[in-house]
């Protein structure tokens, strides 16, 4: 039952922000009540989310993705035992309006305040981005953090910020410290570790009233990186063509490209399992014994288990995966 992909079914999590795209574009079935729904974390082992596998095997179908790599641990991860948290959570994200600017602690300041969840590293691939959509990220050269208090006084924060212009296919990593906001007009596929812990700095006066977190937010912010690294992790993951990866020491990402109606052969598998997110177009994965149907915004786990060799098949509008596996396994 471990030797073909895995598809799984997001948690749905309410955000004020929140839009109709994952929705109307990516076929995400909403709960029947609540909302507006901004996120669909689509592998999340985090308790404050937990994705579902589906699944032919009555042994896996509706299992939560832990619970079942709790219990196989081998065939999922190809390790004896399995950490109490799978390290990655993946998610879809569509911003109808401004999120909030906000800033996300390290591992190390976590340990440090005894913080009860880990750091977060996070990235985007963005999936679609409006005319005139900006991303909001780093401080404007020199910016100190008395600047940003007396900012802050004033309601003027964003002055201080560093903002630049997105474009569908964009590649943004953003690491722990870095200030940043998702606005208006974006969807994104986010990347990141597992971790649910954000520090607002600003929510735009928004109603009803959110919490912020200033003294946490400019105490874990890296205030030593250079504001102009922002501009030089804009661009897509790397050359075009098939395939190219962007590393750090959480996660490795590899893009796949097919040509329409194109096929592929990709050693999509990995001895730690890998998670294959469809950020463009449409096709099949093909295995020995198996095809998935991929469509846009699918998001499949491919367990240690399958071992065979996999092959990507195009439709006519192209395809375009996000492979991830994590490094910490």
């Amino acid at each position: 039952m471990f030797k073909q992909p895995l598809r799984l079914s997001p948690h749905f999590s309410q955000r004020p922000w929140g839009g109709t795209k994952l929705q109307t574009l990516l076929r995400k079935q909403f709960p029947p009540s609540g909302g507006p729904y901004g996120e669909s974390w689509e592998l999340s082992d985090h308790p404050d989310g937990p994705s579902r596998v589906l699944s032919h095997h009555p042994e896996l179908s509706g299992k939560a993705f832990g619970e079942i790599l709790r219990a196989h641990p081998r065939p999922m991860i190809g390790r004896d035992s399995a950490p109490a948290r799978y390290p990655l959570l993946v998610k879809y994200i569509d911003a109808a309006e401004d999120l909030s600017i906000q800033v996300h602690p390290s591992d190390q300041w976590c340990r440090a305040q005894r913080h009860d969840d880990r750091g977060k590293s996070e990235c985007w691939y963005v999936m679609q981005a409006e005319p005139r959509t900006t991303i909001i990220a780093g401080y404007k050269p020199g910016i100190s953090e008395s600047a940003v208090r007396a900012a802050i006084a004033r309601n003027s924060l964003r002055e201080t910020l560093q903002e630049w212009s997105l474009q569908t296919g964009d590649f943004i990593p953003l690491p722990p410290g870095t200030v940043h906001a998702m606005m208006a007009g974006t969807l994104v596929c986010e990347i990141q570790q597992s971790s649910n812990t954000t520090f607002r700095l600003h929510d735009w006066d928004r109603k009803p009233t959110r919490q912020l977190h200033i003294d946490e937010s400019l105490q874990v912010t890296d205030w030593d990186r250079d504001a102009r690294v922002a501009l030089r992790q804009f661009g897509s993951i790397g050359s075009a063509g098939e395939s190219s990866t962007f590393e750090n020491e959480f996660f490795s990402i590899t893009r796949c490209d097919v040509v329409p109606g194109g096929v592929l052969s990709a050693p999509l598998p990995h001895h730690t399992g890998a998670i294959i997110n469809v950020v463009e177009g449409s096709g099949e994965l093909l295995g020995e014994g198996w095809t998935e149907q991929l469509r846009l915004g699918d998001t499949l786990y491919l367990p240690a288990a399958l071992t065979s060799p996999t092959t990507l098949r195009a439709g006519v509008s192209g395809l375009r995966i996000l492979r991830t596996i994590s490094r910490e396994l």
